[in-house]
């Protein structure tokens, strides 16, 4: 083997970056008994057996806890698959996608949908992609309202003022 080279990387030992991937911080996806459920008692959903499967791979398992959550891991500007498993089998499949848009204005009621969406409230299948995000007041935008005011301990009036605007944009994290 004269004149070939072969050249192995690694990092020094103790150096900052040692061993360590660089991964994006994983979704939270929680699993809950619906808003109705009794206030200060657990909603979490315990025990549900789950996988994530990325480009065919099962890349994740697991059992939920008390509080329902399972940390999906999702590739940036990509999507992942979450399947709740009973025996082995799928019994319910769930699209995971991380996204680099922006929301709509929290003031606006396609803004408010989506915020309530990401806190896991029911918002219906309408619109454009059937995630319930569109500008329509429906029933299921309404119920979901007040779902998220009687859980924030709020006057449940379906109406979204602005101090509900600051709350979604806060929980909802944008």
């Amino acid at each position: 083997m004269s004149g070939v080279r072969r050249f192995i990387a690694r990092l020094v030992k103790g150096s900052a970056a040692h061993n360590t991937l660089t991964l994006p911080p994983p979704v939270p996806v929680f699993f809950q008994r619906s808003p109705g459920f009794p206030s200060g008692d657990v909603r979490g959903i315990d025990g549900l057996d789950f996988e994530v499967v990325l480009a065919g791979a099962t890349i994740q398992t697991g059992r939920t806890g008390a509080d329902g959550r399972i940390d999906v891991r999702v590739p940036l500007a990509g999507s992942s698959t979450l399947r709740l498993m009973v025996n082995g089998a799928a019994v319910a499949t769930y699209e995971i996608s991380r996204t680099s848009d922006a929301l709509a204005a929290a003031n606006a009621v396609d803004g408010q949908k989506q915020r309530l969406r990401l806190l896991g409230y029911q918002i219906g299948h309408a619109g454009p992609d059937g995630n319930g995000v569109d500008t329509a007041q429906n029933v299921e935008f309404e119920r979901s309202v007040l779902d998220f005011q009687a859980d924030n301990g709020s006057f449940t009036d379906a109406i979204v003022d602005a101090t509900m605007q600051g709350q979604l944009t806060t929980q909802a994290g944008a």
